[in-house]
């Protein structure tokens, strides 16, 4: 198992989305999604404009390593795909290229323009995570011993260090799964997200 570690400067519920009973990392970050593998460990850590530095916002065990292509055809994951009604958390829907005619198209959405589809096929895969911990704006502070895992700046980090990624494991393990706090952009009138691992609500 190794660790891939970066800075979340905006977090909306798109990159990562942890909607829906798993989350998924299928936009941004190609890097990291072309070379993480089955196992490893995502880790999106705060930045001053938000949360604050060395905050935990999401860790997520990685279950699955889907195309993109897949991703977007298959109805296992119709549940990640935008859609303007309904719960609020379904327009931020990270399933949101599929192919037709031979060619990539784009579905409707909040987040991402046209533009910024070469880098989001240049990752090639989505990451699929069963297994995860996504506190967004409830934030918790890493312990100092875990300041090597934290990432400073843009980029990503990636820890092969087995003692520490194991002490890292074990520490995350004591933390409750699911959604326990909301992005920055739920609705200013609906409560805390809290989630059950298989069944999103707010």
């Amino acid at each position: 198992m190794e660790i891939f570690s970066y800075v979340i400067t905006h977090d909306f519920g798109f990159a990562p989305n942890p909607f829906g009973g798993f989350l998924t990392l299928a936009t941004c970050k190609p890097r990291i999604r072309l070379s993480a593998a089955k196992g490893d460990l995502i880790v999106g850590t705060g930045s001053a404009s938000t949360v604050g530095n060395q905050k935990l916002v999401y860790a997520a065990k990685i279950d699955d390593v889907i195309s993109i292509e897949e991703y977007g055809a298959s109805s296992a994951y119709e549940i990640k795909r935008p859609v303007a009604g309904g719960e609020w958390w379904r327009r931020h829907g990270d399933n949101i290229y599929f192919m037709a005619g031979g060619e990539w198209k784009q579905r409707r959405n909040i987040h991402h323009p046209l533009e910024n589809m070469a880098r989001d096929l240049g990752g090639e895969n989505v990451l699929v995570c069963k297994q995860f911990w996504y506190l967004g704006d409830a934030a918790i502070q890493i312990p100092d011993e875990f300041a090597d895992i934290v990432k400073k700046g843009p980029g990503h980090k990636r820890i092969r260090n087995p003692v520490l990624v194991r002490q890292f494991v074990d520490w995350l393990m004591k933390l409750p799964k699911g959604v326990h706090g909301s992005p920055e952009t739920r609705p200013k009138s609906t409560e805390r997200c809290v989630s059950a691992p298989r069944t999103p609500h707010c």
